[in-house]
């Protein structure tokens, strides 16, 4: 008869094993618009593509917030931010306010409504379709990369719906090749992270570490380490009995 303790880390695994299969499919669906993505980027790979976005912002505050935004931000040639506002509400054209920023070509400022209503513009970027195309390779292979991830996460928890004690070889082999599974995918999701952030900044390829993936590796390794100490003892305790 199995204890309490080793019937819940059974339901846990069934659990696990059946939302593992589940990421599976996900992961393996990324795969395939990522690749249909690439095909048609691939058909255009000599075009340049150019993007334009203009946002429009409602803002409504009780107070003058412009007063304290004065404090925080600085416009080269406007000494106040409230000469920025329009006001005239019927004015076809409103007076916009042009800016050398590499993010914001220009931003206009009207009254509305007792607040502001904000339309700003951003500057043109133009970048290479095969730019676009490498993103989408590597991203293709931190999806490959998850997926066997996910495929060892399954075995795993094949392992715990079945195994009489958590200190088995077969839970410690099977958690070891999930914690190794880890290292390939984050070090490709920082690629491509990088590469698309690069790409939406219209700049050169940078790269950040985050450490909160980083500290989940080291804490499943050091499960790993756990779980393999406790299967030395358990033995040490069968051989002893």
């Amino acid at each position: 008869m199995k204890n309490k303790s080793i019937k819940t880390i059974n339901v846990t695994g069934t659990v696990g094993y059946v939302v593992s299969i589940l990421l599976i499919i996900a992961a393996i669906s990324a795969m395939v618009i990522t690749a249909i993505a690439g095909a048609g980027a691939i058909a255009v790979a000599d075009n340049d593509i150019s993007v334009k976005v203009a946002t429009d912002i409602d803002i409504k505050s009780s107070g003058n917030f412009l007063d304290t935004l004065n404090h925080f931000i600085k416009i080269d040639g406007v000494d106040d931010l409230s000469d920025l506002i329009s006001k005239d509400e019927n004015a076809a054209d409103d007076p916009a306010v042009t800016f050398s920023d590499k993010d914001i070509s220009e931003i206009t400022v009207k009254e509305k409504d007792g607040g502001l209503a904000v339309n700003a513009k951003a500057q043109e970027k133009i970048f290479s379709v095969k730019r676009v195309i490498a993103c989408l390779a590597v991203t293709f292979c931190m999806l490959g990369a998850a997926t066997v991830m996910l495929h060892m996460l399954k075995g795993l928890m094949k392992a715990f719906k079945t195994c009489e004690t958590p200190f088995c070889e077969n839970v410690i082999k099977k958690m070891t090749y999930f914690a190794r599974s880890l290292v390939p995918v984050y070090a490709l999701y920082m690629v491509s992270n990088g590469m698309w952030s690069s790409l939406g900044r219209g700049s050169d390829f940078s790269m950040s570490v985050n450490l909160g993936y980083v500290l989940l590796i080291a804490v499943v390794y050091i499960l790993v380490e756990v779980f393999k100490y406790g299967a030395g003892l358990q033995k040490e305790s069968d051989e002893t009995l």
